[in-house]
């Protein structure tokens, strides 16, 4: 096993009811060598209570500043080689610490990796069994030679975590994207980052409806073009791959179509093509629900996701729209 000390980096806001079970899972890891640091994002509940019951070097932060803000603070505390920067509403496995030192020695030239939520969500109700394993799909199905980050569970070289200047806590003052830009400066410096796809921790967190479309839209796809446009950067990665874009393309043009309908029968065939074009492009997103979670479940699952692609195309197009706007306002 490799002498890598560890340091795992836990930003917590109003997080009693999780990390409580997210520090059991970190100390029941059989990797040994480590160190855990919770920063309290000035929560206003018993957060910092839980987190000073456990074997821990805990920070409160004097004002809330956000998750980027949190783990910068953290990273500064920091005695690793490795920082691993989990949140506050996951759980790992006893086996996930030793993952990420192995995969650190048997790739000497990676500065950064990071795994994906489980198959198994801590939350039973739709949505949230639905995102989850949407997020897992999807990174599970990437390539390993990855140009982004992911803070839920992602590990970087303390060196390179510097020399990039960390997380931009003056543009995210609350989560967002700040593990996905500073992934692309990573990236973009050279560094090489890697989709561990081994690597699993457990998702606690509930979502409703609308806190998944907030989620998507506003904290995701707005804000992800806009770093994608500033940096130049459109590397087909995780939602960005090539048959994402071109579902995305024939959506639109399928309810282009049937808008068009009443002028011409052939548009109806139209409509028919593009949309059979689309799920045949899909099916083995369907395929993975459906083996998952059985017929009833993946039915529902498919109008959130006609829906994901139209409102991910909205958040681009606003995205786009922001970028040019701050670009002629310098």
């Amino acid at each position: 096993m490799s002498d890598y000390f560890i340091s795992v980096i836990i930003p917590a806001y109003n997080a009693e009811e999780t990390i409580s079970r997210c520090l059991q899972s970190v100390f029941k890891s059989y990797y040994t060598h480590f160190e855990c640091i919770v920063v309290d994002d000035h929560s206003n509940d018993d957060t910092l209570t839980v987190a000073e019951s456990f074997p821990t070097t805990t920070i409160r932060l004097e004002k809330q500043q956000g998750v980027a803000a949190a783990r910068n603070r953290g990273a500064d505390l920091a005695r690793g080689d490795i920082l691993l920067f989990l949140d506050a509403d996951v759980t790992i496995y006893p086996d996930t610490l030793s993952k990420v030192a192995k995969t650190f020695v048997s790739q000497p030239g990676i500065s950064a990796l990071f795994g994906s939520y489980d198959d198994q969500p801590g939350s039973p109700d739709f949505f949230s069994q639905y995102k989850n394993l949407f997020h897992h799909y999807i990174h599970q199905t990437s390539k390993e030679d990855a140009s982004t980050f992911w803070g839920g569970c992602g590990a970087v070289r303390a060196e390179a975590f510097r020399k990039v200047g960390g997380f931009d806590q003056n543009k995210y003052s609350r989560p967002c994207i700040e593990d996905i830009e500073m992934g692309s400066r990573l990236n973009n410096m050279g560094y090489q980052i890697f989709l561990n796809k081994h690597l699993y921790v457990k998702h606690l967190k509930s979502y409703s409806f609308f806190t998944l479309l907030k989620s998507d839209l506003f904290d995701r796809a707005i804000p992800w073009t806009m770093v994608m446009l500033t940096n130049r950067q459109f590397r087909a990665d995780l939602n960005l791959r090539h048959e994402h874009r071109l579902s995305a393309a024939t959506l639109i043009l399928a309810i282009l179509a049937v808008f068009m309908t009443p002028l011409s029968i052939w548009f109806f065939g139209v409509t028919t093509i593009l949309l059979a074009t689309f799920f045949i492009m899909n099916h083995n997103f369907y395929r993975f629900f459906l083996k998952k979670k059985g017929l009833f479940f993946t039915l529902k699952v498919i109008p959130c996701h006609l829906l994901y692609y139209l409102y991910s195309t909205f958040g681009f197009l606003i995205g786009s729209c922001k970028y040019l706007y701050h670009k002629r306002s310098i």
